[in-house]
């Protein structure tokens, strides 16, 4: 399995209702990706003090490598993760990715 960490510094303007419907949108891919396998989401809640800003994140599982590569190159993706640029502190500084195959 490969799991695929996206964190946010989230701009203070963006509402908590517009990160949700993002949220909602990259929810939505399950329906037409088989190799999602999981899809969590939240905003930072650590008490300690090394998060260099960060606000927000989510973690999507998928099955295999090839899967991460169709998510990766699916147009509604892609304008989804657009929508996310601009919710966040000055475009890509404001977005970090990690995948890691797991299990």
């Amino acid at each position: 399995m490969i799991q695929h960490l996206v964190l946010f510094k989230v701009r203070d303007e963006v509402s908590p209702e517009t990160i949700q419907v993002l949220m909602q949108e990259i929810a939505d891919l399950r329906t037409s990706h088989s190799g999602i396998i999981g899809f969590e989401h939240g905003s930072n809640q650590t008490p300690e003090t090394r998060d260099q800003g960060y606000n927000y994140g989510f973690i999507l599982t998928l099955g295999t490598w090839a899967d991460l590569e169709f998510y990766q190159n699916d147009p509604n993706h892609q304008a989804t993760g657009k929508k996310l640029v601009a919710a966040c502190q000055p475009d890509y500084s404001g977005i970090l990715t990690f995948d890691m195959e797991v299990g």
